[in-house]
């Protein structure tokens, strides 16, 4: 028998090493002897057995994950010499009306409680606590549950195994590798086996189940729950949150409801309300319920729970050691401006102050990643020097991963809860720029921890690509959303244009197939090497793309517009412009960035003028990609006589528009959006503009029903009759169908992206939002990147609500009707004479039908090679360092210049 009974749990090597070798008594060889009193030998040994037991890269003894069928004998094993009963408790002297096994149990049940209660002030007795709360706190509960096995001692335990996140890795009895959270499961059933109505336990059971997939066992389990206990506040909310998940808003949301009634301060209810009455237009307290949930995810920023340690993880090491760590990183050249810099970072954690453990968990994650990009350049250019591409076709340099120093600290770092509130939900949320920030930041480090986790304590570097053959750069893109999505919709056509003298092609499906076209069309394709690792290992998803030897995959830019994303509004920019023109710095000279912390640049820090940590690269016209010209050139406006393609478009609008509004007249205008939001605006534009209809999408169908009552209080029955809903179409139909609307309204708060492209492909003007209020919000200046793309975008950008309401309504008053059969001509007519004048309106509609096949915005032949450009100057700058520095000239940005704007 050995210390993982049967298992192999997460202990690392060398303490099996200790516990066989370096001790006065082997230890593991003689658990399980009767006559062998292990307490006694651990007492003996006392402070050197754990100084030996301690982990040399965290300071702290390592977690231990055990399988609910190894702890009942924990207590067999360590009392042997009492036969499993801890010393202390006697039989002899029972009150008469007691039995032995009364007494025991009462006594085990107590004690139990004891251990499990008390784990704080054990470890608050300790100078310097040699490991974490949470790992004193595993060892007594599977203590307890050994002693007294019980419904919510299980619980606990699969609680915090859930807490260890995915580094917890062990081995089951079929020798296959598990999670922590997978052991926690089989706490959670062995606990239900013992107390079937325990409220926790299903709640915690059906999360896990919801987390991994399995939506319809989980509601299940919350409604098994919910029928013992109908006011369990994390129960009602797991119940809404997997309702909302499968689609199913309005069923979520009297769920949420309950939950807010029971416990009012419950952020995850308010945050999970909001989104799922915006998904159904139900707005009834929707600005309280808002408001709540930012308030409640703001304090949590506040607090900046990043990811908590209960010790110091750099006081591990001296300031001089970890200076060393940094010189090492950039080949012991340190200016003296970063010289300064890094000794203040390190010198905040390192004076006694423990409230700064939060930060500093998160400061660590950040100087391990800033760490790898370093190491692996300084590899790069020791291997192959400052070479841009090769003509050899086997330069290839075989050194090995480097470990990273003090990786190991990551064990001791605890993975906290994220705020409330999601990045992909900051799109929908009138949230402050730093508010913003410090979501996607908490994520991005939550995200990392995960990562590094996952891999284990002694995290390396893995070594950087060979320059490129010929010039050749190796792209990778990584994505879920190689199916019947959005993405594909838009990019369809972007990776089989990639310049093949230049770029070879790799795809990396994260998910299977959905047996879609789409799919197939990426499985069957020769002109880029397609993976589907959807169901591989993170860690052979790294080494094929290692493999591969993609130079291109992940680096510090994002790729965007200056209208979507304004340069002031990037770290790197705003820095290098703070700085003096006299400070003497070339693009050699100017500091590494480093990992701040306490600066102005730290993303924590309270300035709310800045969102992005990147560098952009900057794309002429828009960063948005389009797949038109090639998905629907079937409605291409070339062919023909000019006069002739365009009444045949005439023609076939109005066909469209009778076939989806049969009973409507010809002189009324057609308002439409498909996402519906700024509804009051949209009301007033109805009732100002008497002869218009409000088009908009059952999306979902519960919308309907909500709106229309909506309208009807806000703006009266006969406004509200003028509301029209139809179905979601395909893909296909949808932009077909989109000519018929005379004028599309944008969104503000989270603007049109594939619709507005799809729209205007189509010929039908939109108004774009392009307010200031927004202007630190990317999703909400999509519409407006798009629109000065189509080359209209002064007569089709508006910048706040007032003007916005003006233009629809001049636009809409102005709008000269404009139908086929007044010139007697159709699709098989001859030739006509168009009108010399129409309506503004008419004349934007007409530009974009006939400039569409040229315009930047569809031109995804050019987009891409304007997208080349960037990656060839991001692969440039990596070689050359100064991606890792606040451009001098540049300011840390990649202009890219379209070689059609460029003067003669």
């Amino acid at each position: 028998m050995t210390l993982s009974f049967g298992h192999a749990p997460f202990i690392s090597p060398f303490t099996t090493q200790t516990l066989t070798l370096a001790v006065p008594v082997n230890i593991l060889t003689r658990i399980g002897d009767p006559n062998f009193d292990t307490l006694q030998a651990v007492h003996s040994a006392g402070d050197d057995l754990i100084r030996l037991l301690i982990d040399p890269t965290t300071g702290t003894l390592p977690n231990v994950v055990l399988f609910p069928d190894q702890i009942h004998q924990l207590s067999a094993f360590i009392f042997s010499s009492q036969e499993g009963s801890l010393p202390g408790i006697g039989t002899t002297l029972l009150p008469a009306e007691l039995s032995d096994d009364q007494c025991c149990q009462e006594s085990k049940m107590a004690i139990a409680s004891v251990l499990t209660s008390h784990v704080t002030e054990l470890f608050n007795l300790s100078d310097k606590p040699f490991c974490t709360v949470e790992a004193l706190s595993l060892i007594m509960h599977y203590l307890a549950a050994s002693l007294f096995p019980n419904a919510s001692t299980l619980n606990d335990i699969g609680v915090i195994l859930c807490g260890l996140g995915s580094g917890g890795m062990v081995t089951n009895l079929h020798g296959e590798q598990t999670s922590a959270r997978e052991v926690a499961r089989l706490y959670y059933e062995k606990g239900l086996q013992l107390d079937p109505s325990h409220p926790h336990l299903l709640s915690n059971l059906g999360s896990l189940l919801k987390d991994a997939g399995h939506m319809t066992g989980a509601i299940g389990i919350f409604n098994h729950a919910l029928a013992y206990h109908p006011e369990l506040d994390i129960a009602l909310v797991n119940m809404a949150n997997t309702l909302r998940d499968m689609g199913r808003y309005a069923e979520a949301i009297p769920y949420y409801e309950r939950a807010i009634s029971v416990n009012p301060g419950f952020a995850d209810a308010y945050c999970g309300l909001c989104q799922a009455t915006n998904a159904v237009c139900y707005w009834n307290g929707r600005g309280t319920w808002m408001q709540k949930a930012i308030e409640l995810c703001e304090k949590q920023l506040s607090d900046f729970q990043d990811q908590t340690t209960t010790t110091s993880l750099l006081s591990t090491q001296s300031r001089d050691d970890w200076m060393a760590v940094v010189r090492n990183a950039r080949s012991g050249q340190l200016s003296p401006l970063e010289e300064n810099a890094w000794k203040a970072r390190f010198g905040y954690f390192l004076q006694a102050d423990l409230s700064r453990s939060r930060e500093e968990a998160g400061f660590l994650i950040r100087l391990i990643e800033w760490y790898q990009t370093r190491i692996q350049h300084s590899l790069y250019l020791k291997a192959y020097g400052r070479v841009y591409h090769t003509h050899h076709a086997n330069m290839t340099c075989s050194y090995e991963k480097m470990t990273i120093p003090n990786s190991g600290l990551i064990s001791a770092v605890k993975g906290s809860k994220l705020p409330v509130i999601l990045p992909f939900h900051t799109f929908t949320l009138p949230l402050t720029a730093r508010t913003t920030r410090l979501i996607a930041h908490m994520n991005a480090l939550h995200t990392s921890f995960t990562a590094f986790a996952h891999l284990g304590k002694h995290l390396s570097v893995h070594p950087a690509p060979p320059p490129p053959f010929h010039g050749r750069i190796n792209v990778g893109y990584v994505s879920s959303d190689f199916t019947d999505h959005p993405l594909t919709h838009l990019m369809k056509s972007v990776f089989t244009m990639h310049d093949k003298k230049r770029f070879n092609v790799y795809l990396y499906a994260t998910s299977p197939t959905d047996g879609s076209s789409y799919r197939e069309y990426y499985e069957r394709q020769t002109d880029f090497d397609f993976n589907d690792v959807s169901s591989w290992s993170i860690s052979r998803i790294i080494e094929r793309i290692m493999q591969d030897q993609i130079h291109i995959r992940w680096c510090d830019y994002l790729v965007c517009d200056p209208i979507v994303c304004p340069p002031d509004l990037f770290v790197q920019v705003c820095a290098a412009r703070r700085r003096s023109p006299d400070a003497g710095l070339s693009n050699e000279t100017t500091p590494d960035v480093g990992v701040p912390v306490n600066e102005g640049s730290d993303p924590a820090s309270l300035d709310n003028e800045w969102i992005y940590t990147e560098c952009p690269i900057y794309m002429p016209h828009t960063y948005f990609a389009t797949d038109h010209k090639q998905a629907y050139s079937s409605h291409s406006s070339k062919v023909g006589m000019t006069s002739t393609c365009w009444l045949d478009e005439l023609q076939r609008r109005d066909q469209l528009r009778a076939t989806i509004f049969p009973d409507l007249p010809k002189d009324v205008f057609i308002f439409a959006n498909f996402n519906q939001v700024i509804f009051w605006t949209w009301l007033r534009i109805l009732s100002r503009v008497q002869r218009s209809i409000l088009w908009l999408l059952r999306f979902p169908a519960a919308g309907e029903t909500n709106l229309l009552q909506i309208a009807t209080a806000w703006a009266g029955p006969e406004v509200a009759s003028r509301i029209r809903f139809t179905d979601v179409a395909p893909k296909e139909v949808h932009v077909n169908r989109c000519c018929v609307a005379d004028l599309v309204l944008d969104t503000a708060e989270c603007s049109a992206h594939t619709i507005a492209s799809d729209v205007l492909w189509s010929g039908t003007p939109i108004i774009a939002c392009l307010w200031p209020s927004h202007r630190h919000k990317m999703a909400s200046r999509v519409s407006a990147s798009l629109a000065y793309a189509t080359g209209l975008g002064k007569q089709m950008v508006v910048h706040s609500r007032e003007e916005y309401e003006e233009r629809a309504v001049a636009l809409a008053s102005a709008h000269w009707t404009f139908t086929v059969e007044s010139l007697s001509v159709g699709l098989n007519g001859g030739e006509a004479a168009l009108v010399a004048e129409g309506s503004e309106l008419q004349n934007l509609r007409q530009y974009l039908f006939f400039t569409r096949e040229t315009m930047p915005l569809f031109d995804t032949r050019r987009w891409v090679g304007n997208l080349e450009k960037g990656f060839i100057a991001a692969w440039k700058r990596w070689v050359d360092g100064s991606q890792f520095r606040v451009g001098y000239d540049d300011e840390g940005a990649i202009v890219v210049r379209d070689d059609d704007d460029m003067p003669g």
